[in-house]
């Protein structure tokens, strides 16, 4: 019997010691960094964080802020990492957590998790700070800080303001520059090396304009991609994430669901697979959303599930059980084929294939490429809305539709010489209006639009557009009534604008450019004023027979003959009523301006 018992005793401690031995993902590779687009080990090579992110810690799911529940990802899901998304600035508790998860060998992000963080600019910087010491005092390795969880409005009011009942203006990626930069050098006072990930514009889904402006001076920092796959307006934000690859610029997706944008609605199999099979094959981190029982599509797990762990598969939701088997399997090793996924093609010239720039919400368009309309630096009465009509599967549309509906963009790499060039625009209506259109805070023109039948009806409106002699301009359109915008053109004259726009694109050299009228004494230009519809309808002045233009009906006028570069041809006074000849023009169209007293006509004609 004492022999046995010896025996017992021996494999026992043996157990315990080989458990205790047993490494983890925190023991494998310690302390992590950023170098370039990859998160890497402490030995430098890249290395995937794949884990769950908690619910907010508040309404009761704060119940999840346990011991148990981390053991459970860590040791049963095989998650390498947990975030803790913390509304309340409750240092206490993310101290906990940064506890439970080293006990488990995991990673943790602690996720100020706010809309509205800028404005609460000391409070983020004296809890940023108390995080951080706690962390350098007791030589913690697995802490990553999220400073800005969801970026939204310029002017909010709390952390969880995402309120869509009147015109916001989004927040600007300067903005939220400025703020990082704050709570950044608080955290660096104290954990030199810890990864610190910055939210961007339009709930962490604009990472275009951090890659033109990233913050500097600091090591070790990460821009986030949010994304909920079955929303199909999310689909495009694929294309930031392959950018930041192309770019080697990092990116960390720390907060993604398989649901809809709010949590709910459906969970489409197919769009998840596409997503995570992107994720996988490109290799970037992530953070699954949400450990709780809400009776949501994104919850992990049923109603009246454990709040401290130990959950059994009957207890995880569809959408837990598909996040579980993708961070399981590919934490153990597993390829991407064996979780159900396949190898995705992704390739750098997927960025320079197309004509229409992917959603990217920086308020800036290139000249000469597609602007999305949901691509606005600012807006007034106007909402973001998934529309899979629309050309990236979203419009902008009116919050009121008896107020004026304004959005401005940023226009660069437009031609240094002033000239005319093409405006379109993709709308819906439920009834015909006008869409105005300004440059650089100057009223441009007004183009009218038909009903089109519905919103998800587009139909495309043309038009004409002068750009000063600048790179960069700023271009704002506004329009009233109960019609949704896709996207804006604007770009060099092609060869059938002379039918489609009335306009000529080549001069005699052969240039590609139309110039302004040397004697445009006027403060609209003749051949805008030409674009305006209707302004050939009811009784005119000018009447073309054959190549005689006649002029009726007055005392005293001056006309004046354009070409569709804007060259004056012909100019002549006439008195009473009179007749041009224009037999000396080539064919093609051309521009007639009458100006007399009480009277100013523009016309557009054709000579055969």
């Amino acid at each position: 019997m004492r022999i046995t018992t010896l025996i017992k005793t021996f494999v026992l401690a043996v157990s315990v010691v080989a458990t205790c031995s047993m490494a983890t993902p925190l023991s494998e590779h310690g302390q992590l960094g950023i170098s370039g687009f990859n998160v890497v080990d402490k030995n430098g090579n890249p290395y995937v964080l794949r884990g769950m992110s908690l619910f907010w810690d508040t309404w009761g799911f704060e119940k999840f802020y346990n011991s148990g529940v981390v053991s459970t990802l860590a040791n049963d899901w095989g998650a390498n990492l947990v975030r803790a998304a913390i509304s309340g600035f409750d240092a206490s508790r993310a101290k906990n957590m940064i506890q439970y998860a080293k006990s488990s060998g995991i990673y943790i992000i602690i996720d100020n998790h706010s809309h509205c963080a800028h404005k609460q600019t000391s409070e983020a910087t004296s809890f940023f700070s108390s995080v951080a010491q706690y962390v350098a005092q007791n030589g913690y390795n697995n802490v990553i800080y999220e400073i800005f969880n969801e970026p939204l409005y310029e002017e909010c009011s709390g952390a969880t303001d995402n309120n869509y009942s009147s015109g916001r203006t989004g927040i600007k990626w300067s903005t939220i520059k400025t703020y990082a930069q704050t709570v950044i050098a608080a955290i660096r006072q104290y954990d030199k090396n810890g990864i610190i990930i910055v939210g961007t514009p339009n709930y962490s889904a604009g990472i275009e304009a951090a890659i033109k402006d990233p913050i500097t001076g600091y090591s070790n920092i990460a821009y986030a991609l949010h994304f909920y796959a079955s929303t199909s307006g999310h689909g495009a934000y694929r294309y930031q994430l392959l950018r930041g690859k192309c770019n080697d610029f990092p990116v960390f997706i720390s907060e993604w669901g398989t649901s809809e944008a709010d949590g709910n609605g459906n969970f489409n199999q197919s769009m998840n697979d596409t997503w995570l099979s992107w994720v996988e094959t490109i290799g970037v981190s992530w953070a699954n959303w949400s450990i709780s029982d809400k009776g949501e599509t994104s919850s992990a797990l049923t109603s009246g599930a454990s709040s401290s762990g130990g959950w059994s598969d009957y207890q995880l939701t569809k959408s837990g059980k598909y996040a579980k088997n993708i961070m399981k399997g590919r934490n153990a090793g597993g390829s991407i084929a064996s979780v159900g996924l396949s190898e995705a093609i992704v390739d750098c010239n997927m960025l320079n294939g197309g004509s229409t720039a992917e959603f990217i919400r920086t308020g800036i368009g290139e000249f000469g490429l597609s602007i999305q309309a949901e691509n606005y630096l600012d807006s007034s009465n106007a909402k973001t809305v998934d529309d899979t009509k629309a050309t990236n599967e979203r419009s902008m549309q009116p919050m009121n539709s008896s107020e004026v509906s304004k959005l401005s963009y940023a226009i660069e790499g437009a031609p240094t010489e002033k000239g005319y060039y093409r405006f379109q625009a993709k709308i819906a209506a439920t009834q015909s209006g006008y869409l105005t259109y300004s440059l650089n805070g100057k009223h441009v023109d007004s183009l009218y639009y038909e009903a089109t039948g519905g919103l998800s009806d587009f139909k495309l409106l043309k038009g004409m557009i002068v750009l000063p002699k600048n790179n960069s301009v700023s271009l704002e359109v506004s329009w009233k009534g109960n019609a949704a915008m896709d996207f804006f053109f604007i770009g060099i004259l092609s060869e059938s604008d002379s039918v489609n726009y009335g306009l000529l694109e080549i001069d005699a050299q052969g240039n590609r450019k139309v110039l302004i009228p040397e004697d445009d004494d006027d403060d609209e230009d003749p051949l805008l004023v030409a674009m305006r519809p209707g302004l050939s309808a009811g009784k005119s002045s000018l009447e073309l027979v054959n190549r005689n233009l006649n002029v009726v009906g007055l005392t005293s006028a001056q006309v004046s003959v354009f070409d569709l570069q804007g060259r004056v041809m012909l100019k002549r006074q006439i008195q009473g009523s009179g007749a041009l000849d224009l037999s000396g023009l080539r064919a093609g169209a051309y521009v007639v301006r009458l100006k007399g007293a009480g009277v100013s006509e523009t016309k557009r004609i054709q000579l055969r």
